[in-house]
């Protein structure tokens, strides 16, 4: 029983210290979650609200994750009532702004995954800026 404590003050100490550091690099990340899916579908959706904290604009351009084949950034677009997805290159984060990544609109695309998640996973996304900032999040699987 003497184990638990030890560990117990790592897992804190390493939540505080990558929290501490997407705080310092400006951006941070509130509310990560994927959408749970049907057993067998390849593909996910992944969301959250990026706040960039500085005067300077934050450009994202790539996300990857081990417990995906792919991730990519996505937005959903609507002509003539017809829904469909396309790439997104890059988000532009405005200063001290935030940008959500919500259902019907802005995404990480989550392709073919290599486990199966239940509702209360977390699975570990790295997004990357273009200025070298990668910011590990964890994302919670939701029904």
């Amino acid at each position: 029983m003497r184990w638990r404590h030890p560990v117990f003050v790592c897992l804190i100490l390493a939540l505080t210290l990558v929290a501490a550091a997407s705080e310092a690099a400006g951006v941070s990340v509130r509310d990560a979650w994927v959408r749970k899916t049907p057993p067998g579908m390849t593909m996910m959706a992944g969301y959250m609200e990026l706040r960039n904290n500085t005067s300077q604009p934050q450009v994202l351009v790539a996300a990857s994750g081990s417990d995906f084949e792919t991730v990519m950034i996505h937005r959903t677009i609507v002509k003539n009532g017809m829904a469909s997805m396309g790439h997104a290159s890059q988000i532009e984060l405005t200063p001290n702004a935030s940008f959500i990544f919500t259902p019907g609109g802005y995404h990480l695309m989550l392709m073919n995954p290599k486990r199966t998640l239940r509702a209360g996973d977390r699975v570990d996304i790295n997004l990357e800026f273009r200025s070298g900032l990668r910011l590990p999040v964890s994302f919670e699987v939701r029904k």
